[in-house]
């Protein structure tokens, strides 16, 4: 098994898809390791015998040559789920955001970072952005010389990110997604999908998208549209209603942020909500 770095440039990274349970329209969780001799690697989704074999052959015969640490941009299952037996097998010293170490049992933590720390590999740091939204403690990793980002599920290489409350918190997402525009970003690894080579493109795509989203919702509840899932039908008509399930979290994300910016209200007994 080869795995293609990501570009001539930039060829210490290399982008490793493994089939893994997860949302549709999904079927891979994207891993990527990054370095030369210092190797890292970020998330693990559903790594088997035959995959950890050729992430060890990846390594060569130099003993130098070894898988320092497997970072998580989360602690959602479908990204950390091979994190154990790639720890069993390589030695590898596993991270996530402090906030988040103790909810990746069964997996251990081995250290922890947050906004602002860099993780060293051969002669390169990779900067920590910690993105709260679409869980508490998700984080995104910015190789800054070559403007990579590493957005696990803040934002995807296709369709959007799913917000489920209380853990995620579209307030927080979308403040988040703002924040991305201050880093010199030209690529976009993401936890699922294709990698995305317009990344300032796809940030803005993604603000603009929620903004549309939540004037809909906005507009739809002031016009007399009350319950979650009525909304979700009015909405999401560019979707197919297979997906409506998952449209229905982040409606609710939508309207737990316009409750809180005072624009409506829960209504007393049936759960809807009305303007404020």
């Amino acid at each position: 098994m080869e795995w293609m770095p990501l570009s001539e440039q930039i060829d210490f990274v290399f982008p490793i898809p493994v089939p893994t349970q997860t949302l549709p329209p999904h079927r891979e969780t994207n891993s990527f390791l990054v370095g030369r001799r210092e190797i890292g690697m970020i998330d693990a989704g559903l790594w088997d015998e035959k995959g950890v074999d050729a992430l060890i052959s990846h390594f060569g015969k130099d003993t130098e040559r070894k898988l320092s640490w497997l970072i998580l941009t989360h602690w959602h299952p479908d990204h950390l789920i091979g994190t154990d037996k790639i720890k069993e097998r390589t030695g590898c010293r596993v991270g996530v955001h402090v906030s988040e170490a103790d909810k990746v049992a069964p997996v251990s933590a081995d250290f922890t970072f947050q906004h602002g720390d860099e993780i060293p590999f051969d002669t390169r740091r990779l900067e920590v952005i910690h993105t709260p939204g679409h869980s508490a403690g998700h984080c995104c990793f910015f190789l800054r010389q070559e403007g990579v980002l590493f957005t696990g599920d803040h934002i995807l290489g296709l369709g959007t990110s799913i917000i489920v409350p209380p853990d995620g918190d579209m307030e927080r997402y979308m403040a988040s997604l703002a924040e991305l525009l201050s880093y010199p970003a030209k690529i976009i690894c993401p936890g699922h999908g294709p990698v995305v080579w317009n990344a300032r493109e796809k940030i803005e795509e993604y603000i603009e998208h929620r903004k549309e989203r939540e004037r809909a919702i906005l507009a739809s509840v002031r016009s007399g549209t009350r319950r979650t899932e009525d909304l979700v039908a009015a909405i999401y008509t560019d979707i197919p209603e297979s997906f409506h399930g998952m449209a229905y979290f982040s409606v609710e994300a939508h309207l737990v942020k316009l409750i809180n910016e005072g624009k409506i209200r829960r209504t007393e007994g049936d759960g809807g909500c009305e303007p404020a």
